[in-house]
């Protein structure tokens, strides 16, 4: 058993790392994933091959080799309204009202209602992941206080400029 465990977290379309020592609880590496992933600890799961950890439990419990696979479930919050933090090197930060079941699509398109631009000229990252538009943004652990990247692509006379 190691003395630091890495963690791949699975869940989402973002598949973070978090490196936690094995004496560290559950609880805790759940408060990592809250940190880091901005997921409230209540509303996540973990599991590893189909077992529910239990937050009293020390990661050395499990037996984890230095690197190993869980998996997040987050529990949804459909229909609640929360603000993210749009940000762009070009433009200050925009608050934005989504709702996690929304898709990317559907913020692109508020995009373009705000800022005038085409939303096929806007692309969006969180945590350096590219966000599809057919994908909802739960499944890019967007919630309450998210930071998104925006990139604007604006054709020119000279072709086309990206501006982040």
């Amino acid at each position: 058993m190691a003395d630091m465990v890495t963690f791949e977290i699975k869940g989402g379309e973002v598949v973070p790392e978090i490196r936690m020592p094995s004496s560290a609880t559950i609880l805790e590496l759940k408060q990592k994933i809250e940190e880091d992933l901005n997921v409230k600890v209540a509303r996540q799961t973990l599991l590893f091959n189909q077992i529910n950890l239990n937050d009293e439990d020390a990661i050395a419990d499990y037996g984890f080799h230095s690197m190993t696979c869980i998996r997040l479930s987050v529990t949804p919050e459909p229909d609640k309204e929360f603000f993210i933090d749009l940000k762009s090197g070009t433009r200050p930060t925009t608050k934005v009202r989504v709702k996690e079941s929304y898709k990317v699509g559907d913020l692109k398109s508020k995009l373009q209602r705000l800022w005038g631009i085409e939303k096929k000229n806007i692309a969006l990252s969180r945590l350096s992941k590219k966000m599809e538009d057919d994908h909802f943004l739960y499944s890019y652990y967007i919630y309450e206080g998210t930071e998104v990247f925006a990139e604007i692509a604006i054709n020119n006379s000279y072709g086309i400029t990206r501006l982040k």
